[in-house]
This record gives C-alpha cells, sequence and structure tokens, in this order.
C-alpha cells in the first residue's frame, strides 16, 4: 500500500517545523515512521508564535530567563476555547497557579497552571500544535514571590 504523498508531505513539513528528528504516524491500520538524517548541518529550530515587542527590558546580566516545557505528548491550547483570548501573552506578569495553557491527552483537557510567578517572554509553540515531553512551550522570567 503507497501512502498519500499530501499527507507525507504535511508530516514532513511538520517535522522540519518542530525541529524534530523521528516521528511516528499511525491512522486507519496504516503505519508509517519518518526519521530525519543527519544531514542538516544545523538543526531546526522550533516554530514561534509571533511575538509582541517587550516594553520592558532588563540588562542582560539581571536577566534570568527559563523555559517552561511540555510534561507530556499532547495537543497544546493557548486559550479556554476556540474563540476566547489566549490564557497569557507576551509580557503578562502570571502569578503561581495562574492558568497557562491546556494540554490535551486522549481526549482528556488539562488545565496546567503556572508553578511559580514569572513575567512571559515568549510563546514558543502556536495554537493547537503538538507537543512532546520537554518541548519549550514558553519563555518566562521568574519573579521573587
Amino acid at each position: 500500500m503507497i501512502p498519500d504523498l499530501k499527507i507525507l508531505d504535511a508530516l514532513m513539513a511538520r517535522m522540519q517545523a518542530l525541529g524534530i528528528t523521528e516521528l511516528d504516524y499511525s491512522r486507519d491500520g496504516e503505519h508509517i515512521r519518518l526519521v530525519r538524517g543527519t544531514q542538516d548541518t544545523a538543526p531546526t529550530p522550533p516554530v514561534a508564535a509571533p511575538a509582541l515587542p517587550v516594553v520592558e527590558t532588563l540588562p542582560a546580566a539581571t536577566k534570568t530567563e527559563t523555559t517552561i516545557d511540555a510534561p507530556m505528548h499532547g495537543q497544546f491550547y493557548a486559550s479556554p476555547a476556540p474563540d476566547a483570548s489566549p490564557f497569557v501573552k507576551p509580557g503578562d506578569i502570571v502569578a503561581e497557579g495562574q492558568p497557562l495553557y491546556i494540554l490535551e491527552v486522549m481526549k482528556t483537557l488539562s488545565r496546567i497552571e503556572a508553578e511559580f510567578p514569572c513575567r512571559i517572554v515568549a510563546v514558543l509553540v502556536a495554537n493547537a500544535d503538538a507537543v512532546s515531553p520537554g518541548t519549550p512551550l514558553f519563555t518566562v522570567e521568574p519573579l521573587d514571590a
């Protein structure tokens, strides 16, 4: 059985856009496993959502940015509903326990909250992107409580 070339093209484009090197895809009894070779000289960075300009900037020496990463495989949703505003956007100050995003895993929606107070510097994934454990979702600047 020859796989649909449109699906292959879409999967390969998604791999390149997300910077992943291996992908397993199964649907309707069809299984596709794609592996990107090491011919690339530089890894492809993940696609980042367009960041809004940050009004407040700190000197580089005092800036302590970190990332908030995906805890497991799933679908990333930036807002509580398709027509709603995102939970957070660049420049927002977030309190510990404040919702950041929703992660859908096997048709179960989990609202993920901030584990510490921080300022959102950048959102690194687009709404409805598939994420894997360790995928950076946000660049944040931790704040003192």
